[in-house]
């Protein structure tokens, strides 16, 4: 299962630029030679796991060099978003905030608080509030909104 995600993973940079295309062979390659080169165990799960940090290397190593510079940053991070997600260490609803900023759906918002902050953020700050992992964040800014101020303005946050 993890190794046909990464597949997809490697198979979803065509949406990036159509010249990142990599056939089944290649991946089935790299995977062969990882296998190859791998360290061996006689116990099961440690093999496994050589087997799963060597093949990754593999695949990282011989798709960046394919990928222009600007493209390896995106890449890493599709890398990293995908594993997480096999792991199930990904909120979904996390990520897709993360992606969207959220959706608005016309809800009325609570006065905003201070004047520097746009409408669309303070709507982002509220649709963030209702996410788990983020409950409170509205009151807790509305407490202590001069330490947001000072992150605000600051050139280097």
């Amino acid at each position: 299962m993890r190794t046909s995600g990464l597949f997809f993973c490697i198979s979803d940079l065509a949406n990036i630029d159509p010249m990142y295309q990599y056939s089944l062979d290649f991946f089935k390659g790299l995977f062969v030679t990882a296998i190859m080169s791998s360290e061996k165990s006689e116990e099961l799960q440690e093999r496994l796991q050589f087997l799963n940090d060597e093949f990754l290397q593999s695949l990282f190593r011989n798709i960046c060099r394919s990928l222009f510079e600007k493209d390896k940053l995106i890449f890493s991070t599709l890398l990293t978003i995908k594993l997480l997600s096999m792991q199930g260490e990904i909120d979904e609803h996390e990520f897709r905030f993360f992606l969207t900023g959220g959706v608005s759906l016309g809800d009325a918002l609570p006065d905003c608080p201070v004047e520097w902050l746009s409408e669309k953020q303070w709507g982002e700050m509220n649709r963030l509030d209702k996410l788990d992992h983020f409950k409170g964040f509205v009151n807790y800014f509305e407490k202590e909104h001069s330490i947001f101020k000072k992150m605000y303005d600051s050139s280097s946050p």
